[in-house]
């Protein structure tokens, strides 16, 4: 009974590595730059891979690869530089909680922990505006700016403190500025990530 039991542990640990393997994103192989949306259709199947109208900046709209639509948790859009073929990536736009990015990043990473994967302080935008809170790693930049694969990496943050909008001694946080990572105001109204983004500069 007892061996029973550590085979079916040993069943469950490994499905979970499975789980958390099949979670994470990385600029190679099914996410690299070299991908497209019939790679997508053969590891998730057909019914959860659809080529379709988005919603894109300023009103207009595009078409994209979108991976597990009505799963929020785990949704994925994908904008390819080749139309014909839907293949090479632009971007891979992460908006479930449940996919882990290069270096373990995910939606909901508070500030500090990101900054500590990076290692070194980084730049975002002040809040309040259409770019706001979002932040883009150089090569200079930290970890985050040399993720191998050849890809960049896009977040955007905001702010999850009681209280907000941002206003008072906070309102010096808004606007068309930079801040950084480490600042003590900042680090005060909590911001987290509320969206990633894996670009592929070479595919635009």
């Amino acid at each position: 009974m007892r061996s029973l039991f550590l085979y079916v542990a040993a069943l469950a640990l490994l499905g979970a590595a499975a789980a958390n393997a099949e979670d994470r994103i990385e600029c190679s192989g099914l996410f690299g730059r070299d991908t497209s949306h019939a790679a997508l259709v053969k590891a998730y199947g057909e019914a959860n891979v659809v080529y379709k109208k988005i919603d894109a900046p300023q009103g207009s709209t595009g078409m994209a690869t979108v991976v597990f639509e009505r799963i929020r948790d785990r949704r994925l859009t994908i904008e390819w530089f080749d139309e014909k073929n839907l293949a090479r990536p632009i971007y891979i736009s992460i908006e479930g909680p449940k996919w882990f990015g290069p270096l373990g990043i995910r939606l909901g990473t508070p500030i500090e922990e990101v900054e500590k994967l990076n290692g070194k302080t980084f730049r975002l935008n002040g809040f309040g505006w259409d770019l706001g809170g979002s932040a883009r790693f150089g090569k200079e930049d930290g970890k985050l700016g040399n993720v191998q694969g050849g890809c960049h990496f896009g977040i955007k943050f905001e702010p999850t403190a009681e209280g907000l909008p941002l206003g008072g001694k906070y309102r010096v946080l808004n606007g068309n500025k930079d801040l950084y990572s480490n600042l003590p105001l900042l680090r005060e109204v909590k911001p987290a990530v509320v969206e990633i983004l894996i670009i592929y500069s070479e595919n635009h």
